[in-house]
């Protein structure tokens, strides 16, 4: 008698798209993407972001929701299962590790933001334009403060994970993305409005395509990868989640087209009023905590705004943590169920992040010189992450399905069985990903490798 207990599914398509879009939007769109944009070339990087994503970011994120929902399991089980044996296990591994790395420091930010809530209805309700750096520089060079925010927003991240699929990630998703596409859109018509913002417009729709070079489609394909969870092995997890007869390809378009539009957005509003405010587009993790705060002191009730954008990019990225997390709960709960229920490894999960996201926080501060392979801390864990780690895992799973699971099997189960049609355009998925995937995936891994070791 088999009294394994059933794997939870999603309630439907909505709550799918909806948690899997909340698991791709957040930082990586928000904070992330506009200072890539403004540190590889502007409208360049755009134009191709959006190529890579439609070649090889869709593409891939089917290979991951399949591998999923065919295994059933975490990743590591899930890959197992596809190939009835343990040679490309390590890709779960991997990803586990990594999303601990990328959750350690998205927990740094998670800190940021909650002390930016805290002091939005004071410090920053009147800031001038001119302040708001020392402001950022002084918040997050502490030593204390920084960490205490990185645990509160680690605890939440438990708490919601501890909820389960349903009651904790799912419920979250179907407040939290309506509410941030929101005021997005209305943030963006007072950005462009800015005295000097048309520059910025210019800079970001604009391309000079001679700017586009191998680092920066490297880049693209590393924000790619983060935005979109690819290569994390995260959405192999929420594949396992669900049913049988979900359309893949249609609910994947969608999570896509919905994590873009969400990066766009946040590019419309902070690189034109970076530029606004003469403020450095490609300052890093600072782009979006200097230029969001200037922005709203040129607003009424400026107070107001810079309290609810931080709060709902808060929740964005709670969506994102959650997923994160949820990479390595159910590996836990799976591998060793008399060990670990839900609660402790979610527990556990947490207590590591935090141990690994001190140092990422003190990078910012009395760390602030430590350099590990020529890079600080937190550039290490990114540039691992981002460069390295998520496109191997990526080309090694272009491999699995366009070379060993073959063209059979995985036209079959993206069509449901024969169910679905589009049969065309899943003859053209297959051919991306056995034929141009691997060949565009193993030059940005080596260009990650050459620049991750600096040779």
């Amino acid at each position: 008698m088999d009294n394994k207990k059933p794997r939870e599914q999603w309630s439907g398509r909505l709550g799918f798209v909806l948690a899997t879009a909340g698991s791709a939007v957040g930082l990586g769109n928000i904070m992330k993407f506009p200072w890539m944009t403004g540190q590889n070339g502007g409208a360049a990087f755009l134009f191709t972001y959006i190529v890579i994503m439609l070649i090889v970011g869709i593409g891939m994120l089917i290979c991951d929701f399949l591998i999923g929902r065919n295994g059933k399991a975490n990743a590591v089980a899930s890959y197992r299962k596809l190939l009835g044996n343990g040679h490309f296990t390590w890709m779960g591994y991997l990803g586990i590790f990594s999303a601990m790395l990328a959750l350690a420091y998205y927990a740094v930010f998670g800190g940021w933001m909650l002390h930016y809530i805290i002091n939005s209805f004071t410090t920053l309700a009147h800031i001038d334009p001119a302040a708001v750096g020392d402001f950022f520089g002084g918040a997050v060079s502490a030593v204390w403060t920084p960490i205490l925010g990185t645990f509160i927003f680690l605890a939440i991240t438990v708490i919601i994970v501890c909820g389960g699929v349903k009651k904790g990630i799912e419920a979250a998703s179907k407040f939290m993305m309506p509410a941030l596409i929101i005021i997005l859109i209305v943030l963006i018509f007072r950005a462009v409005t800015l005295p000097g913002a048309g520059e910025g417009i210019k800079y970001y729709l604009k391309p000079d395509l001679s700017k586009i070079t191998l680092p920066v489609i490297a880049a693209a394909v590393g924000q790619c990868f983060f935005s979109l969870n690819v290569g994390t092995t995260g959405m192999v997890n929420y594949g396992s989640y669900l049913s049988d007869d979900e359309d893949v390809f249609k609910s994947t378009m969608q999570v896509a087209f919905t994590d873009f539009g969400v990066a766009f957005f946040a590019g419309l509003i902070i690189i034109p009023s970076a530029f606004a405010f003469s403020i450095d587009v490609g300052s890093g993790p600072g782009l979006l905590f200097v230029t969001m705060p200037s922005l709203f002191a040129q607003l009424p009730a400026g107070g107001f705004f810079c309290f609810l954008f931080f709060v709902l990019l808060l929740f964005a990225s709670l969506t994102s943590s959650v997923s994160i997390l949820e990479i390595f709960v159910p590996f836990m709960t799976e591998t060793f169920p008399k060990t670990f229920n839900r609660t402790k490894a979610s527990i556990l999960g947490g207590i590591i992040c935090l141990v690994l996201g001190i140092p990422v926080s003190l990078s910012f501060g009395i760390w602030g010189d430590v350099r590990i392979l020529g890079q600080d801390i937190f550039s290490l864990y990114d540039n691992f992450i981002c460069i390295f780690a998520y496109p191997l895992i990526a080309l090694c799973t272009a491999i699995i399905v366009g070379w060993v699971w073959g063209k059979k099997n995985a036209l079959d189960a993206i069509s449901n069985h024969g169910k679905l049609g589009h049969r065309k355009v899943y003859d053209v998925w297959f051919f991306l990903v056995k034929f141009v995937c691997p060949i565009l995936l193993l030059v940005v891994v080596i260009t990650g490798l050459k620049s991750f070791f600096g040779f």
